[in-house]
């Protein structure tokens, strides 16, 4: 019996959590409640918004955004930036992508707004 192996190329990849980023489980929870047929995944970090972008523009295809984040009441501007990770062509179309934030603005009534970095991973159930 011969068994021969092939190496097929895939798109899909895995999600790869930032260094020292720690999981969130109220925030996971909260995004997947607000976002029916869809489970996030919600990772914290106090590293900058610039240092997490550039270690998730280095393994996945970025999908640009037209304009900014909103801004908070304060007037702060919120930064973001939104990855995919299955290989999809665009966010519609994927099964499994990924977001980075900063500040975090959590809870039902978003008003939990701290200055932290916030990674969240949504995938199609």
């Amino acid at each position: 019996m011969l068994i021969t192996s092939v190496n097929i190329p895939c798109l899909a990849q895995d999600f790869k959590p930032y260094a020292g980023s720690k999981p969130d489980e109220k925030a996971s929870s909260e995004a997947s409640a607000a976002a029916p047929g869809k489970q996030s995944e919600v990772y914290t970090t106090g590293d900058a918004f610039d240092k997490v972008y550039a270690f998730y523009k280095g393994l996945y295809k970025e999908y640009p955004m037209r304009g900014s984040g909103p801004k908070l009441p304060s007037g702060q501007q919120i930064r973001w930036a939104f990855f995919i990770i299955d290989g999809g062509k665009d966010l519609l179309s994927s099964r499994y992508w990924m977001k980075i934030q900063r500040p975090y603005v959590g809870g039902a009534d978003a008003k939990d707004i701290r200055d932290i970095s916030v990674i969240q991973t949504v995938r199609a159930k």
